[in-house]
């Protein structure tokens, strides 16, 4: 609500009186006299860089603001609307057509318009570009405040029905909303559009107070506001009548006490006075009581003086300290907060009965409601525009013109001798450059000054480049007796020389070349120095670096000495020369050598190692001409890890010996004979004629190998070997390919029952081609499920029930088929795959144990058992499934014992503490199963098939079998017998003492869909009625009652 409209409502209402006019033109002047206040604050409190920018902005300000608000701004808050939300009236477009008064009104208003503006562009003041400056000031008189004052003040001239706050007895005299919290809020839009200055907040984020160059001046700036308040309340009047004095009063008590309450509170808070705390309070109490002076009496003026002053303070603080915002003046907390504090207060500090709403909680509900608008469309539609217009042309000054001052940056003029006093700071702190040299500015007020520093730059700079010179003499004068001084006492020979002439040197270079330094001097050093292999002589004088080429020196028996030589330029008494230092190689020579043999040789044999094999290959194939022929041959220890295990690693390392010697016997001096390393030799042949050599060389070696060892004790064992050979170029002409031809025939040699040779043929390749397509076909088949669990049952022979089962890994592979385990499952292990394979068998086993009854056994690899996480994977799975681990068994071979006893009896225990059982798998087949029967914590034994097979056809089969059982029994382990295919063994192995069995004849391994859960009920019958005897170790009708055996897969 503006009072008082009535004196501008047409029809009837008196017209403005002449002094009426007078008074709203004086006023209108003394609210101008407040931009020359806002100059002078802003100017005071920046740095003295930027003061000259602050004043020409100021400028800018207004003078753009009047064009802009006379040209549409008037316009939009006042003129009639025609249905918009704002004013569309012709005819104050540009002010066409409008009588005195209403052009007096004008100029008022053009003033408050102007004040809404200068409060953004003071808050961002030492960053925004000047043309920046001009756009908010457009954007402000031509957009953000018309708008506003139209929903407010809109029916100040005549009726109008948008302006909606208004028409709802919004409160607002002199604009402590419309004008102040207006700017306020578009200035903290701004601020955090633009963000901080540089240097305004530390890495913490706690605020750095940057003080303005005068205080004088910001507080003769806050003097001339306070007097041009007068004018911006008491001309909101728009008339000359009882309330201007009280308007003025209340002006003068609100201003006066907000200033007394920042002079406490800035006390209490920094215990110093800090001019703009003052300043800021009395702003905040004159900006307060704008929103309702005609209606407050001298006591609610001075409260709520005192509380504006107050927010303004703590505001600010709120600002800087919580919201990590820059605001230069203090412009959010003195015009926003406060202005929000004023425009509340009203409802509350007004007598009652000069509430146009009639109560103090309607109009306080009407003074929210302008307020809560009045935010979200000044700092709402001012964010929106200045990001977007930031987006396009960048609104804040460079870093560097930030540093330097926007004086300079953009007005090319300075003010004061700041840069004279950041210079001389550089230069006493050792940071400035001595060739740096300030303009010096005729006219300018530290032209003096910058005439003198850049005088005694010049002194400095020449004093600097005598020390220099100085410096340089003395240097080259010790350079030359330090040298000579090293010369003699270094042990490297040391040479000093002038375009290839000898001038000095030592006596190390006298031993060196095998001459006396006397006769040297004064020759060539081409004479007794060699070009080495990679570099010459000549290059080496070209470089002056401290690079090191290896040269030769030649002695006097035109023997060559290799040295590393290196050298660079240096003034020798006076004059230039080059030093030169040259390092005996010879030792280094020989170390290498010896460090190359070791490197290429194996030291347990003393034969050629991989690298040299490697290298001897190459070199061989190389040179081979047309029709010339050579072979390899690659050689395995048959079950040497065997020997390590049983008799130790020093009879290993004899065995591996004399391998060694048998075979370069063999072999003679005509071949070479390499270890690969642990049991793998190879032997290059040369000159081979025919498949046939390479086979009788094989065969040589085999009797060669067929002698016992001695391993000393009296002891002596057999050692066999595999042998697999190739032919180049008649099996492969790449060196690799024959590599791996050898690997294959070596492959089928072991395949084939051992201790033999296979030369390679074209079909052997085949395998490997299959296990490669396997290991390309094993991720795609994780990825994709390809892979199956089935179970087969395991049958507790005291009352033939099925107590568990073993799960058994399928590929069901979507072009080929089933793929048997015996041949994915070394593929797995050989690429490393066998650990997620396991993984996900171990992860679905779990699973299972929900949906079966039981227990179920899960088979783990070598390589899985070996692996560092294994128990960790294990825990997590069992932790995911939520399984018993009672019901999981993990059997396990032989072979994971062997690599590392310690390590096997520690995941065991790990195991075992989880509650999972531990079977010891295929027992019997081993060199060593009964030892570990004792010395690892196993729960089963399960007997491999291979005894089952043979129960009908082995008298020692059955013996065996039986003694595995009682040892077992005796230890207090169960006994499983797998392969179990016939009623009769089932029954030998139940008198015998099995506990439970496994095999066809009980059920074959079916997915879970089709799993047995119960015996055929015939078999069931006949091993219920089973009689419980001991079978004999030759009962003659377990023979004759066999029965042909059914076709195995995988039982």
């Amino acid at each position: 609500m503006f009072l008082p409209n009535a004196a501008l409502a047409e029809g009837g209402a008196p017209a403005p009186s002449g002094i009426d006019v007078a008074w709203v033109l004086v006023a209108a002047a003394l609210v101008m006299l407040m931009q020359v206040g806002f100059l002078l604050l802003e100017a005071g409190m920046v740095r003295s860089k930027n003061s000259k920018k602050a004043a020409q902005k100021n400028l800018l300000d207004f003078v753009f603001g009047v064009v802009m608000f006379a040209a549409v701004g008037f316009m939009l808050a006042f003129g009639q609307s025609g249905g918009l939300p704002f004013g569309a009236d012709k005819s104050f477009y540009f002010l066409d057509d409008l009588n005195a008064w209403q052009v007096a009104f004008f100029v008022i208003q053009v003033m408050f318009c102007g004040i809404a503006a200068t409060i953004v562009s003071g808050a961002v003041a030492e960053r925004m570009k000047l043309s920046a400056y001009v756009f908010v000031t457009l954007m402000m008189s031509g957009l953000i405040y018309p708008v506003f004052t139209h929903w407010a003040w809109g029916d100040a001239l005549s009726p109008s029905s948008t302006a909606f706050l208004a028409n709802l007895d919004f409160i607002d005299f002199a604009g402590s909303t419309v004008v102040h919290a207006t700017g306020g809020w578009a200035a903290l839009a701004a601020c955090l559009v633009l963000g901080p200055r540089i240097g305004r907040f530390r890495a913490d984020g706690s605020p750095v107070r940057i003080a303005g160059h005068s205080p004088v001046l910001s507080t003769t700036g806050a003097l001339l506001l306070f007097i041009g308040w007068i004018g911006f309340n008491g001309g909101s009047a728009l008339a000359v009548n009882d309330s201007l004095a009280v308007i003025i009063v209340n002006t003068l008590l609100a201003g006066s006490m907000g200033a007394c309450v920042g002079y406490v509170v800035g006390f209490y808070q920094d215990r110093v006075i800090l001019p703009e705390k003052s300043n800021a309070g009395m702003l905040g109490g004159l900006v307060a009581v704008t929103a309702g002076c005609q209606l407050l009496d001298p006591a609610g003026a001075l409260l709520i003086g005192a509380i504006g002053g107050s927010v303004a303070i703590f505001g600010n603080a709120l600002v800087e300290r919580k919201l990590k915002v820059d605001d230069a003046v203090g412009a959010i907390g003195i015009h926003a907060f406060a202005g929000v504090a004023g425009t509340l207060l009203v409802a509350l500090l007004v007598p009652v009965d000069r509430l146009p709403a009639g109560g103090r909680l309607a109009q306080l509900w009407i003074q929210a409601v302008g307020i809560g608008i009045n935010f979200y469309w000044a700092f709402g539609a001012s964010y929106l525009l200045l990001r977007f217009l930031d987006r396009f042309f960048v609104l804040r000054v460079s870093a560097r013109d930030e540093e330097d001052g926007l004086n300079i940056a953009e007005h090319a003029t300075r003010l004061g001798v700041g840069h004279v006093e950041d210079a001389l700071a550089d230069l006493l702190a050792g940071k400035a450059d001595l060739a740096r040299r300030l303009p010096v500015i005729r006219g300018d007020e530290a032209e003096r000054l910058t005439g003198l520093f850049n005088d005694l730059m010049d002194k400095a700079q020449a004093e600097e480049r005598s020390r220099e010179q100085n410096l340089q003499a003395t240097h080259e004068y010790d350079q030359a007796e330090r040298v000579a001084a090293l010369a003699s006492a270094t042990f490297e020979a040391i040479l000093i020389h002038r375009d290839g002439v000898v001038l000095d040197g030592n006596e190390e270079l006298a031993k060196l070349v095998g001459r006396p330094l006397s006769d040297l001097i004064g020759r060539q050093i081409f004479e007794f120095l060699v070009d080495g292999e990679t570099i010459q002589v000549s290059e080496i004088i070209k470089l002056n670096d401290d690079r090191s080429h290896e040269i030769f020196i030649r002695t006097p028996d035109d023997g060559q000495i290799p040295v590393a030589a290196r050298g660079r330029d240096i003034t020798f008494r006076g004059e230039n020369a080059r030093v030169g230092c040259f390092v005996d190689l010879r030792e280094r020579k020989e170390a290498e050598k010896r460090i190359r043999y070791l490197a290429q040789h194996d030291p347990l044999t003393g034969l050629p190692n991989r690298v040299l094999f490697t290298e001897n290959l190459a070199a061989l194939m190389q040179e081979g001409g047309a029709g010339r022929r050579c072979g390899i041959v690659k050689l395995d220890l048959d079950r040497f890890k065997d020997i390590n295990d049983i008799h130790g690693h020093q009879a290993g390392d004899e065995v591996i010996r004399m391998v060694a010697t048998r075979l370069q016997t063999t072999a003679g001096s005509r071949h070479i004979v390499t270890r690969l390393g642990g049991d793998e030799f190879a032997v290059i042949l040369d000159a081979l004629s025919s498949e046939e050599e390479l086979e009788a060389f094989g065969n040589r070696v085999l009797v060669a190998m067929a002698a016992p060892v001695d391993i000393g004790g009296g002891e002596e064992v057999s050692v066999t070997v595999s042998m697999g050979g190739a032919l180049w170029p008649a099996h492969a002409v790449d060196m690799d390919a024959l590599i791996g031809c050898a690997d294959v025939a070596l492959s089928d040699a072991k395949n084939s029952g051992r201790n033999a040779f296979r030369t390679f043929l074209a079909g052997m390749n085949d395998l490997i081609e299959k296990r490669r397509a396997l290991e390309a076909d094993l991720e795609q088949a994780l990825h994709q499920g390809q892979f199956e669990i089935y179970l087969q049952p395991r049958v507790k022979v005291e009352d033939v029930s099925i107590v568990g089962y073993e799960a058994l890994l399928r590929w069901n592979h979507p072009q080929r088929g089933m793929i048997s385990p015996a041949d994915f499952i070394p593929v797995a292990e050989a690429s490393g795959k066998i650990i997620r394979l396991g993984q996900w068998v171990l992860a679905e086993a779990c699973q299972l144990l929900g949906q079966v009854e039981g227990h179920i056994s899960v088979n783990v690899s070598p390589l899985q058992f070996r692996h560092t996480d294994f128990v960790e994977h294990l825990s997590e799975i069992m932790r995911k499934s939520g399984a018993d681990p009672r019901r999981l068994e993990l059997e396990i071979t032989e072979s994971v014992l062997i690599d590392d006893d310690r390590r096997a009896v520690q995941i065991l225990n790990d195991v075992k503490r989880m509650g999972v059982a531990i079977a010891l798998d295929d027992f019997g087949t081993g060199y060593s199963s009964l030892s570990y029967l004792s010395r690892y914590p196993f729960d089963t034994i399960k007997i491999d098939r291979s005894f089952v097979k043979n129960l009908s056809v082995a008298d020692n089969a059955r013996m065996i079998v039986r003694t595995i059982i009682e040892l077992g029994v005796g230890l207090g382990m169960k006994i499983v017998a797998e392969g179990v295919e016939t009623l009769e063994e089932a029954m030998f192995l139940g008198q015998a003492g099995c506990h439970e069995l496994q095999g066809f004849l009980l059920g074959r391994p079916e997915p879970l869909a089709n799993v047995v859960r119960a015996i055929e009920p015939q078999t069931a019958k006949r091993l219920e009625e089973m009689p419980k005897r001991q079978p004999e170790m030759r009962d003659v009708g377990f023979a004759a009652r066999s029965v042909p055996r059914l076709v195995k897969f995988n039982s």
